[in-house]
């Protein structure tokens, strides 16, 4: 069994980027694997800590002086970085040690792959959309890339889609956005609005509920915009839930009739047979449905930039549409969460992750 080194810095107290190590590093486990992760003190660190990795405190500001007992002490079959400082890190740990070194693209940077990719054995893209980009614009050879998706738990595409009918019963529904609060996701919280007032309009012997679950450095700002945005709408609350737990927030999914989320988020709401509106960081990609649901299944939903324009209003016109049909809603979410389950069942995640520990080793060793 292998020993890996995965290094992971970020300005986030979490995201997806958290979410996407922490499987990652179950996967390795579960494998027989014995993993370190390297990262900034954070919630992550317990996290890891029960899952049974180590784990090691790293500042992204660690000066090669610092790094000195990490180099001298320890050492690893495979070192797996994130991007940006963790990954130059990792570069230099693999070069004094002579390890095979792999690292995962997440988003629609380059992080000066053209540089270095010759020395990975394996970059990993976490969408169609980040793999073509790199080749196009890193120069990374194709065949070096593989594609490890976010993942969501098995378990979820197998629960009953709850109908629509049964969510809006007692009078009270339910909107969740699913994001991390930072300026990146600007986009998506202006999203919400035309929907939360358009459906507050149709069906106003409702009370309509916006459960934020997520937080960041701009969450003062969100909270703010909306509050200013939806104060007309006497049958619309708002509840800032904070940071919730994957278990919590597939709970919370499953009886809500929406979700605005990007990237594992949104696809967790579609494994429960919730419809989202997907929107990250490079923008909005729309109601995840049909051609849409392709676009936004290439790109991580919302991690690369949709093509074809986007507008919010016409967005929430077609939200609108399919919670008057309740029929027709159900039938899409059945779909939806089928399009994607061969690619973000966890199983097949870990799958494809531990392949690719295991082709870079070898390619390493050949």
């Amino acid at each position: 069994m292998a020993k890996v080194l995965t290094l992971v810095t970020y300005q986030a107290a979490w995201g997806g980027l958290h979410e996407n190590v922490a499987y990652a590093v179950r996967a390795l486990i579960r494998a027989g694997h014995s993993v370190d992760v390297a990262c900034p003190p954070s919630r992550l660190k317990d996290h890891l800590l029960a899952l049974g990795a180590g784990v090691i405190d790293l500042l992204p500001s660690a000066t090669s002086e610092e790094l000195e007992p990490l180099l001298n002490s320890r050492r690893y079959d495979l070192i797996h970085a994130h991007p940006f400082r963790s990954r130059e890190i990792g570069l230099q740990l693999a070069a004094a040690w002579k390890t095979p070194f792999m690292a995962t693209f997440h988003g629609s940077y380059l992080d000066a792959v053209s540089t270095w990719h010759e020395k990975a054995a394996v970059i990993a893209a976490v969408s169609p959309a980040v793999a073509e980009n790199l080749v196009a614009n890193g120069g990374v050879p194709a065949h070096k890339i593989v594609l490890i998706r976010n993942g969501v738990e098995d378990e979820l595409f197998d629960r009953p889609i709850r109908p629509v009918l049964d969510r809006v019963r007692g009078g009270r529904v339910d909107i969740v956005v699913l994001a991390r609060m930072d300026r990146d996701k600007q986009s998506l919280v202006e999203s919400v609005v035309p929907t939360a007032k358009m459906l507050a309009e149709q069906f106003p012997e409702l009370q309509w509920r916006l459960r934020i679950a997520g937080s960041g450095g701009a969450v003062g700002n969100f909270r703010e915009h909306l509050s200013n945005r939806l104060s007309v709408m006497s049958n619309i609350s708002i509840d800032w839930m904070g940071w919730v737990n994957s278990h919590e927030t597939s709970r919370i999914l499953s009886g809500a009739v929406l979700a605005f989320a990007s990237g594992r988020g949104a696809a967790q709401a579609l494994a429960v047979g919730t419809p989202v509106v997907a929107a990250g960081s490079q923008g909005v990609v729309g109601l995840q449905e049909g051609e849409t649901l392709q676009r936004g299944f290439w790109g991580n939903f919302g991690g690369q930039k949709s093509a074809v324009p986007i507008d919010n209003l016409d967005i929430a016109k077609r939200v609108t549409q399919l919670v008057h049909d309740p029929e027709s809603w159900q039938e899409k979410m059945s779909r939806g969460r089928q399009a994607i389950r061969g690619g973000s069942a966890q199983s097949a995640v870990d799958a494809a992750y531990l392949s690719a520990v295991q082709l870079a080793m070898e390619a390493a060793a050949s």
